[in-house]
C-alpha cells in the first residue's frame, strides 16, 4: 500500500485541517509513514501568515529531488494558506506556486480537499487511486478528523469555521482561506460528542475569529442559523456545555468586536467554560487601531475588559500584539506599552510587522518602521510582558488548582494546564496522563508553576 506523511505548518487550524486530510489520504488507502524519506506521498499544509513561516516549506523542498531519486513516483502536495487555486502541474490554470516550486505536482486549497484524489491521478495513473465518496463533498468539515495523532486523548482542538470577514490590513487569511463560513451546529456536537465518548476531557473551539460564529456574510446570506434566536456562538458553547463527560471548553481566538455581553454572561455561567481568555488586542493606540483595520477602539476594548472582569473576577486574559506596524510612531507605540500594562495582560505573542504581498497594508501602506526599531520596541513590551506574566503566576502560590496532564514522562515529571490555562509542573508515582488533578501550587518559575499533588 502507498504511504502518506503530512508536514504542517502555522497556527492550530492547520494542524486541524492537517488531521482531517489523514483521514482523507487513509479512505484513499494510504498508509502514515514516519518521515518523508518512506512516504510516496509528502504533503506540505502551509502557513503564509509570515514569510518566514513560506522559507520553511521552500527549505524542505529543496529535499524533494534527493527523495524523488530514490522513488520516481513521489508525490508532492503543497496544501494550504499559500495556495489560491487547487491545480496540478498539467492543469490548464496553474496556481503561481507552479513558477517557484519545480518538483511540486499538485496545489490544493485547504476547503477544496476532496479534489485531491482527482489532481493526484492526473499525476500518476499508475498508482490506481480508488474512488471514495469523500470526493463528492462540497464541505470539507464533512470529513472527520483524524484526532489519533494526539499524545493525550483527553484533549482536541476542533474547528468551526473556516475563513474570515474581518479582513484585517495586515493580515492574508480572508485572501488565503476565503470569506468566514461555519459549520453546522448538529456537525460540531456530533464530533464533539464522539471524542467525549472516547475519553476526550477538554476541547478548544478554533476559528479564524472563532466568536464571529454564524455571523459571517455567507451564513447570512444563507439563512444557516436564522432559526436559533440567540447569537449562534453562544448557544454553540451552551450545547457543548450539555455533553455528557466533557468538562471544559475553550475557544481562540476571538475578535473584539463580537465579544458581546451575551458571550460573556454565557463564559461566567457555563460549567464547562474556563476562567481564561486569549483576546488580540493587536495595539493600544486609536491610530494604529484605525490603520489595521481593527474596528474597535482603546475604550471599547477597555469596556470589554471591565464586563470580563466583572462578571469572571479570576479570569486570566492573554494577547497579540504587533509592533512596528507600517507609520506606527513613537508616541503610539507608548500607547501601547501604558494599555498593555492597564490590561494587566498575563500572557502575550508578540510580532514584530511582516509585510506580507497581496494584503492591504502591502498595496497601500509603506512599510517604514526599520527593523532596528521593530526589535527594539519588541524587546521593551517582552520585558513589560514578563514583569505582568511573573506577577500573574505569584497570585496563585499557595492555591490548589485542577491540572489536566498533558505529558508524562519515565521520571514521573507532569505536566499539565490549569482552569486559567497555566503551564502546571509535578511530579507523581501514579499514571496520571489525561486524569484532571488537584495541585497545590509552591512556586514559580520560567513561565511555570510548581507545585504537590494533593
Amino acid at each position: 500500500m502507498p504511504s502518506y506523511h503530512i508536514r504542517t505548518f502555522g497556527c492550530q487550524m492547520n494542524y486541524s485541517d492537517s488531521e482531517r486530510m489523514a483521514t482523507y489520504l487513509e479512505a484513499l488507502d494510504f498508509t502514515k509513514a514516519e518521515g518523508m524519506g518512506d512516504a510516496d506521498l509528502i504533503l506540505f499544509n502551509t502557513c503564509s501568515i509570515k514569510q518566514k513561516a513560506e522559507d520553511k516549506v521552500y527549505g524542505h523542498l529543496m529535499k524533494i529531488p534527493d527523495l524523488r531519486a530514490k522513488n520516481p513516483n513521489l508525490l508532492v502536495v503543497v496544501a494550504g494558506c499559500m495556495v489560491r487555486t487547487s491545480s496540478s502541474r498539467y492543469s490548464v490554470k496553474r496556481d503561481r506556486l507552479f513558477q517557484t516550486m519545480r518538483d511540486l505536482d499538485v496545489a490544493l486549497k485547504t476547503d477544496e480537499l476532496p479534489q485531491l484524489a482527482k489532481l493526484a491521478r492526473k499525476i500518476h495513473p499508475e498508482l490506481n487511486i480508488p474512488e471514495i465518496k469523500e470526493e463528492s463533498l462540497e464541505d470539507y468539515f464533512h470529513i472527520p478528523a483524524n484526532h489519533d495523532s494526539h499524545e493525550s486523548k483527553s484533549q482536541a482542538f476542533v474547528a468551526i469555521s473556516n475563513g474570515c470577514d474581518k479582513f484585517c490590513t495586515y493580515c492574508i487569511v480572508p485572501y488565503s482561506r476565503g470569506r468566514e463560513k461555519s459549520r453546522k451546529i448538529e456537525d460540531i456536537v456530533s464530533e464533539v460528542t464522539a471524542l467525549a465518548e472516547n475519553g476526550c476531557k477538554e476541547i478548544t473551539l478554533i476559528g479564524q475569529t472563532v466568536n464571529s460564529y454564524g455571523l459571517g456574510s455567507y451564513d447570512k446570506e444563507h439563512g444557516t442559523f436564522a432559526h436559533i434566536k440567540k447569537e449562534p456562538f453562544v448557544h454553540l458553547l451552551e450545547e457543548m456545555d450539555k455533553i455528557p463527560g466533557l468538562i471544559r471548553v475553550r475557544f481562540t481566538s476571538p475578535h473584539p468586536m463580537d465579544m458581546s455581553d451575551q458571550l460573556i454572561e454565557a463564559m461566567g455561567d457555563l460549567p464547562s467554560q474556563m476562567p481564561y481568555l486569549h483576546l488580540p488586542v493587536q495595539a493600544g493606540d486609536n491610530e494604529t487601531l484605525k490603520r489595521m483595520n481593527r474596528t474597535y477602539t482603546v475604550e471599547e476594548f477597555r469596556e470589554t475588559m471591565k464586563k470580563l472582569r466583572e462578571k469572571i473576577p479570576d479570569i486570566s486574559v492573554s494577547t497579540d500584539i504587533i509592533v512596528g506596524f507600517c507609520g506606527e510612531s513613537e508616541e503610539e507605540f507608548q500607547n501601547t506599552c501604558d494599555f498593555f500594562k492597564e490590561m494587566r495582560f498575563e500572557h502575550a505573542y508578540l510580532a514584530r510587522y511582516s509585510d506580507r504581498r497581496g494584503t492591504t497594508a502591502n498595496r497601500f501602506m509603506k512599510d517604514d518602521i526599520t527593523e532596528t526599531t521593530k526589535k527594539s520596541r519588541w524587546h521593551h513590551l517582552n520585558d513589560i510582558l514578563i514583569a505582568q506574566a511573573t506577577e500573574a503566576l505569584e497570585r496563585f502560590h499557595g492555591r490548589t488548582v485542577n491540572v489536566l496532564v498533558e505529558s508524562q514522562n519515565a521520571a514521573g515529571t507532569c505536566l499539565g494546564r490549569s482552569e486559567n490555562f497555566k503551564t502546571i509542573q509535578f511530579k507523581s508515582g501514579r499514571k496520571l496522563l489525561g486524569k484532571i488533578v488537584p495541585v497545590k501550587i509552591q512556586n514559580s518559575k520560567n513561565w511555570i508553576l510548581e507545585g504537590e499533588l494533593v
